[in-house]
């Protein structure tokens, strides 16, 4: 059985009012949106607050989610993201960078970006030419090569085409490549 397959009876047993199946789910995606979260806030405090919120937003509307698109997943850190774009709204934080210090960057991840960018970059100035990109291409950066989602998920998060999500990769490692050289 593929795991996409298991995905959908686990999100079927839970539409059902399994609250096993529930369990399941939050022990499968907690980490990874813990992760995403706190990348983003960089504070465990608000990073615990709005994984909280996200979990208890899936398993108030569970029942509204349907298999489209990059499926679950995506859903699930779309969720993430709005609740992030809320929570600096209500700081009154406009425009915002993506946190990261050297706690959030240890966190786990589908991929060891930091191990890879201290073979050719300082790790201090890589975090810094990050930050200095679009939001945009921050979340990117983020997703795509941090948590390891593809085009199409990325997509999905953020509210882009997959062409959209290529060329802004495209973009923010031009740019990171350009800002190291200099």
């Amino acid at each position: 059985m593929t795991e996409k397959h298991q995905l959908q009876r686990l999100i079927k047993r839970i539409q059902r009012g399994d609250v096993n199946a529930f369990g399941q789910l939050y022990d499968q995606f907690h980490d990874p949106v813990y992760s995403y979260v706190l990348r983003q806030t960089g504070s465990q405090v608000d990073a615990e607050d709005i994984t909280a919120s996200v979990f208890l937003y899936v398993l108030e509307k569970i029942d509204t989610f349907t298999w489209r698109g990059a499926g679950f997943a995506a859903w699930l850190f779309r969720i993430a993201r709005n609740d992030i774009l809320d929570h600096f709204r209500r700081q009154g934080k406009g425009a915002r960078e993506i946190a990261l210090s050297e706690e959030v960057m240890k966190q786990p991840s589908g991929i060891l970006v930091e191990d890879q960018a201290e073979a050719a970059w300082d790790e201090r100035r890589l975090r810094r030419k990050i930050a200095d990109l679009s939001e945009d291409q921050q979340q990117v950066v983020l997703l795509k090569l941090m948590m390891n989602f593809s085009n199409r998920e990325v997509g999905e998060i953020i509210g882009k085409s997959e062409g959209a999500v290529k060329a802004l990769t495209h973009r923010a490692l031009v740019s990171l490549r350009k800002q190291m050289e200099e």
